[in-house]
């Protein structure tokens, strides 16, 4: 009878002995070290995080590459093959807006549904190759062109949300917010020339996008410190230099 009370006692303490190392083990950083094939939780989290990061980091070096092979070729004077791959009646790069909202999807209806070519300039041709055929935004020039004031630009009274676009063929080289400026959307086209649209509400397109000419690629607001109200202030630089946009806007 003692002989297999001894017994009992025995296979009781090897039982409490491992319970309690299993409890230790698991509870403590030592699973890691003790535990063949065992992978800590923090490892497993950091190395989805570092996956992720390295998804990010390719997706803006795809992005990258795309946004200066485009810009290589209009700098050339030639035409991005994702341009001439797009459909003439499509207005949007890279498929729909992604839709949020029921007033994004408002907007993108808005964009899809709009004739590009509605501001296109239909007075007389200008004898210069430095302009422009498609109107940034319909409205009125509230402040106009001028060196000596330091303004560069021309502002167009509009109302707000109504869209803004493209005014040539070309690839979005810039699309920030800054403090000044509000919403800032920069694209550079053929032939040395840029086009800079501020103060928007929103803007609907990343750097690298190529659009074309009348393209809804922001929305008219008033954001940045030195709107005073809604417009657009738009400028036109050619070969390096500022230039007055006025004789290509519809009066």
């Amino acid at each position: 009878m003692s002989g297999r009370r001894i017994v009992f006692t025995a296979l009781g303490f090897v039982t409490i002995v491992v319970l309690t190392s299993y409890f230790f083990i698991a509870q403590t950083p030592l699973t890691q070290y003790l535990v063949p094939g065992y992978i800590a939780e923090s490892y497993k989290q950091d190395a989805l995080t570092a996956r992720l990061q390295a998804d990010s980091a390719l997706k803006q070096l795809e992005l990258q590459e795309r946004y200066l092979g485009s810009l290589r070729t209009i700098l050339s004077g030639g035409v991005p093959l994702s341009l001439d791959s797009l459909d003439s009646g499509s207005s949007l790069v890279g498929g729909d807006l992604p839709a949020a909202d029921s007033v994004d999807i408002a907007l993108r209806e808005k964009i899809e549904g709009e004739d590009r070519f509605s501001l296109k300039r239909n007075g007389p041709n200008l004898d210069s190759d430095d302009g422009f055929d498609v109107q940034p935004v319909l409205g009125v020039v509230s402040d106009g062109f001028s060196l000596v004031h330091g303004h560069v630009g021309v502002d167009i009274s509009s109302s707000d949300g109504v869209l803004v676009h493209s005014v040539e063929d070309g690839v979005v080289i810039i699309s920030t917010y800054t403090a000044e400026h509000g919403y800032v959307m920069v694209v550079q086209h053929r032939n040395n020339k840029v086009s800079i649209y501020k103060h928007n509400s929103s803007l609907l397109k990343d750097v690298g996008d190529v659009v074309r000419a009348g393209d809804g690629i922001a929305v008219v607001g008033s954001s940045g410190s030195q709107s005073t109200g809604t417009h657009l202030h738009f400028e036109w630089w050619v070969r390096g230099k500022p230039i007055d946009p006025s004789p290509w806007l519809l009066n």
